[in-house]
């Protein structure tokens, strides 16, 4: 890897700034460094990320090229490294001490919108609970909730999470239906096949928020999976049920 091109959270700029230097003077190659989505250019090598999980999911879709995330915010799943451990990463860069971590996208068919995290439908505060229909090729779910979350893997750890969601290691080709507030307590998440197209309507227009974008009112949408995946460069000791027990102290032994 020679070129790097570098996208960072607004407020972090004085840090891309240094992180830039320092590459410059091990006679990296810059192809851009950028807050704007629009100005983030797929001709690097490779992408370094700086700030939390949502920088990571605004950058993810515009590159081919692997990502390197650097922790600026709160948890940070999809970083590899903090801010602090700059100088760290720049010696497994040399040594090209990293391996792949390969994420999935699904998409909203009707927009061809990709997303890293979850899709989610949801009602209005002022409105009633929605009756929502879920459709694949295994069957249907009926759900009567304030919303639906459709989520990947990468996604488990998030939203669908705080409303009781399995979490789902990485590498497991599956999708997770989550209801938002059901009426009906049996009602909890679902597991589903990543080869099925999932179709959802509902009794009326609700919001569809796509990786946290508003994309408007909808009463009819499908998701499937993309052929769109990204490649996170971790070192070499990463590991995934380390991270899950370090960041959110689940599967922690507490008695050492």
């Amino acid at each position: 890897m020679k070129r790097f091109g570098m996208f960072y959270k607004p407020g972090l700029e004085k840090v891309a700034n240094k992180f830039v230097e320092k590459l410059k003077e091990q006679n990296y190659e810059i192809s851009y460094y950028t807050s704007e989505e629009k100005q983030i250019s797929d001709s690097s090598d490779c992408t370094l990320i700086l700030g939390g999980d949502g920088t990571v999911l605004k950058a993810a879709k515009y590159v081919s090229s692997p990502i390197i995330g650097f922790k600026g915010g709160r948890l940070g799943f999809l970083s590899s490294y903090t801010i602090d451990e700059f100088d760290e990463f720049l010696l497994d860069l040399k040594a090209n001490n990293f391996k792949e971590d390969v994420r999935q996208f699904l998409e909203v068919k009707e927009l061809g919108e990709f997303f890293l995290n979850d899709v989610v439908a949801m009602r209005e505060p002022s409105q009633k609970m929605i009756d929502i229909n879920v459709r694949f090729g295994d069957g249907s779910f009926y759900f009567h909730a304030d919303g639906i979350i459709i989520s990947t893997p990468t996604g488990s750890t998030a939203y669908s999470l705080s409303l009781g969601g399995p979490i789902l290691l990485p590498n497991v080709n599956a999708i997770v239906l989550t209801p938002i507030a059901p009426q009906f307590l049996a009602s909890r998440s679902v597991i589903v096949p990543d080869h099925e197209d999932i179709n959802i309507t509902t009794n009326f227009p609700v919001h569809l928020v796509v990786d946290g974008r508003d994309l408007g009112l909808f009463d009819s949408f499908s998701v499937r999976k993309s052929s769109k995946s990204v490649t996170i460069l971790r070192p070499q000791n990463y590991d995934f049920s380390k991270s899950i027990k370090e960041k959110m102290g689940y599967g922690k032994n507490y008695f050492k």
